[in-house]
């Protein structure tokens, strides 16, 4: 009767399962990928809102794609110039491209005898003066590392964009500018920005998403035959971790939450950590089946003994994963709450669906031969023996390994560049370095100048403290390409003056300044001045000119003038930069302590660098949390101080084990290496609960305490080791990534729990016999 009972409530339990898991197969066929280099801003940061509002007010500093030509014989060639003087005008009918800046299309003002003139930078359809343009073009700084290369045998188009472009739209226009550039048979062409980075990236991520997840069944299908020499033991694991990955991509979809950078992994990781819970139970099941309990009383004994020892792993890895909301950048923020998610999911059909089909399927034939009932108790008899006979060695061996970690931990570095999480044998990356080593650089460069009350920047005065600025962010800093309101009076001079180089200065006086500022407009389009200098009153006067019954008030009140320099830097690396900034800023309070203007950098590259500057802060506040958790956890199982400190050391152990290796191979701290603290801890003290929940049970049956740990060493120690391969091999797996985040993940966590493994093994039972030797009956209870 009972059995009829449970396996209609089992029938009940599958089918109700299975309609949700259709639902959430269904869900998954909208999810979409996506990645936004924008969301790993600080989220509330001061320097980001000042950064959103100052590129409300000019320009974003990504929203664009720059292409280089290159020929192998000069770029004063004919024949090449008229091509890209051609792919020019294609680019110009794409959709959704406002404006392309080509050397082979720009013309500037000239002021002549007979007024104005559009003189072309390069006369592209006469060769008799390529020469004279060579010349003129390669004495002018500004030019050389912004349109044209440093050798003279590539161009570059700058194709601008509408600004945030979906990534459909982002798609589209990266497949049609790379197709029209293959059209024009180049010698070399190369192409970066914001919409192809972003298609890369996005192809990279659904590629490794599904060849991960395979690589992970493939290897979990090795690790459970081995452990259970059964296929039933091997399609019921895996179909139940299997529909806990459906589920939590389900919830994903619904909640609107796209796969990125962070997210793609969040599969691979699921299907090992949610496999533990299942391994364990299946582990205890086996044996007593092997014992010759009847299935349902085998059944009841091991939810019973591994029911506790799961729940608390579960909710203690979900911690691990919960302690990412302490960062401010919202990737981490929604990897950590949907991998928390994934595994209570797992929990729970671990905890229905598993017991469902154990109890509805004929108990399997389990492995009774000679061989597969001695091998682990054998081996982990001799492992116990030899943690006795040498508890000496592994204490001294422990203290030194410490040591040395401690030593390496202290040389780890904060640093990150652009692209870091490509290698350099990427071809995006090798894009990117192209425009680093021929032309200024490719790291943007973005300064806001904020101008003082009734100080303008087109006052003589003015100009001159901001030109003192620009010589020293281009021969201290090392910027380049720099445009900023000091660059645009200087080449309205150079025209006024029939476009000699000689006049490309700041004017002497003030009658010679207001013939420039009084006709800025002839000297470039409203639209370009607009992009180095912002009025807050003149705009407002723009926005409501035709407007009837605006309120007055809205243009009372002090409205600011704004000044823009922008440019290119090499990427040197945050450490660098930062180093940098603060010698800019020691001149800038010493020697251009100016009445006119306040001058700060801001832009996506340097938001990038103060994000990773707070990683380290982010990581201790989120490991302290994990610490207390599991710490209050421990002591509401065994209510004792002892056993709290007993549990955090062999975690602590790996943990300094993973940092010394970082610091002594030069793996800096960063985005993707700083999560995975929280991640391991999270994930290792499993192993450390499991252990410590069976011994507990042991000595409640009044056995005393070394044998007690050896009974607890060799019930729990194969399970121990099975999860702790089938994590490692699954993390493992991660190291095939072309991210370089990805592989560091892979990496250093599977590095992790193979030391808290043997840390569980072989130094937390040393931890017990040392703090409770004399006195095991006060954790009896």
């Amino acid at each position: 009767m009972i059995l009829k009972n449970l396996e209609k409530l089992s029938k009940r339990v599958i089918i109700g399962l299975g309609l949700v898991s259709i639902a959430c197969i269904f869900s998954i066929t909208f999810i979409e990928f996506d990645y936004d280099f924008e969301s790993f801003f600080p989220q509330g940061d001061p320097e980001t809102e000042f950064y959103k509002d100052f590129r409300d007010k000019f320009e974003t500093d990504n929203d664009f794609v720059v292409i280089a030509l290159e020929n192998e014989k000069g770029i004063f060639q004919k024949d090449f110039l008229l091509r890209a003087d051609s792919l020019t005008e294609e680019l110009k009918k794409l959709p959704n491209v406002e404006e392309v800046i080509s050397p082979t299309q720009i013309k500037e003002p000239i002021k002549t005898a007979f007024g104005f003139i559009q003189a072309p930078l390069m006369r592209i359809d006469n060769p008799e003066v390529y020469s004279y343009d060579s010349l003129k073009i390669f004495e002018r700084p500004e030019l050389v590392g912004s349109l044209f290369s440093k050798d003279g045998k590539a161009i570059m188009l700058q194709v601008i964009h509408t600004k945030f472009l979906s990534k459909q739209l982002c798609d589209s226009l990266s497949y049609d500018i790379t197709d029209l550039i293959a059209e024009y048979s180049f010698d070399e062409s190369h192409a970066v920005g914001r919409a192809i980075g972003q298609v890369y990236y996005i192809g990279l991520m659904q590629r490794e998403t599904i060849t991960f997840v395979v690589l992970s069944v493939i290897l979990i299908i090795a690790f459970l035959f081995i452990a259970f020499r059964s296929w039933w033991g091997i399609w019921v694991p895996i179909t139940v971790v299997l529909l806990a990955i459906v589920w939590v991509l389900g919830l994903m979809q619904v909640t609107g939450k796209e796969i990125d950078l962070m997210v793609m992994i969040l599969p691979t990781i699921l299907f090992v950590v949610g496999m533990s819970d299942v391994v364990h139970i299946l582990s205890k099941y086996f044996d007593e089946l092997r014992l010759g309990t009847e299935k349902i009383p085998a059944l009841k004994i091991a939810f019973k003994e591994i029911g506790l020892a799961t729940l608390l792993t579960s909710i203690t890895t979900a911690i691990g994963f919960l302690t990412l909301l302490t960062s401010s950048i919202d990737p981490i923020c929604d990897f950590g709450l949907y991998s928390a998610a994934g595994v209570i999911l797992a929990f729970i059909l671990a905890y229905t669906l598993l017991p469902a089909v154990l109890v509805l399927t004929p108990a399997p034939k389990v492995n009774n031969n000679v061989y597969s009932s001695t091998f682990w108790t054998k081996h982990l008899h001799r492992a116990f023996g030899f943690l006795l006979r040498n508890r000496g060695t592994v204490v001294v061996l422990s203290i030194i390994l410490v040591i040395v970690s401690s030593i390496g931990m202290s040389k780890i570095t904060v640093n990150n560049f652009l692209l870091e999480d490509l290698s350099d044998s990427d071809p995006f990356k090798q894009e990117f370095d192209y425009f680093e080593d021929s032309f200024a650089g490719a790291r943007p460069f973005e300064m806001a100048l904020e101008f003082k009350e009734n100080a303008s920047p087109w006052e003589l005065q003015s100009l001159l403290y901001q030109e003192k600025l620009d010589y020293y962010l281009e021969n201290t800093y090392g910027a380049g390409n720099l445009m900023s309101p000091v660059a645009i009076v200087k080449g309205a001079n150079r025209s006024l003056n029939g476009g000699k180089e000689e006049f490309y200065k700041i004017p002497e006086d003030e009658a010679g300044l207001k013939k420039i500022t009084k006709n800025l407009g002839k000297f470039g389009s409203d639209k370009f001045i607009d992009l180095f200098y912002y009025d807050e009153l003149q705009s407002l006067h723009d926005i409501y000119k035709d407007s009837s019954n605006v309120d007055s008030t809205l243009f009372e009140g002090s409205k600011k003038k704004w000044g823009r320099i922008n440019g290119k830097v090499p990427d040197l690396g945050s450490t660098i930069f930062f180093e940098k900034e603060d010698s800019l800023n020691i001149f800038l309070a010493s020697e251009l302590d100016n009445p006119y203007f306040d001058a700060r950098i801001t832009g996506t590259a340097r938001l990038i660098d103060l994000n990773n500057r707070t990683l380290a802060t982010n990581m201790l506040g989120g490991l302290a949390i994990a610490f207390a958790v599991i710490a209050l956890i421990v002591g509401f199982m065994f209510k004792s101080i002892k056993m709290i400190f007993i549990s955090l050391i062999p975690n602590i152990f790996p943990l300094l084990m993973i940092a010394g290796v970082m610091g002594w191979s030069g793996i800096g701290l960063k985005v993707s290496t700083s999560i995975i603290f929280t991640i391991a801890f999270g994930i290792a003290v499993d192993d450390t609960i499991h252990f410590l929940t069976k011994l507990r049970l042991e000595l409640a049956k009044g056995k005393s305490l070394p044998y007690a740990i050896k009974r607890t060493f060799i019930g729990t120690g194969k399970a121990i080791i099975v999860t702790s391969l089938i994590l490692c091999g699954g993390f493992l797996t991660l190291i095939g990534s072309d991210f370089l985040s990805v592989f560091y993940i892979g990496l250093l966590i599977s590095i992790t729990l193979l030391m808290a493994v043997l840390a569980d093994l072989f130094l937390l039972p040393l931890l017990i016999f040392w703090f409770y030797g004399k006195s095991y009956k006060k954790i009896q209870s």
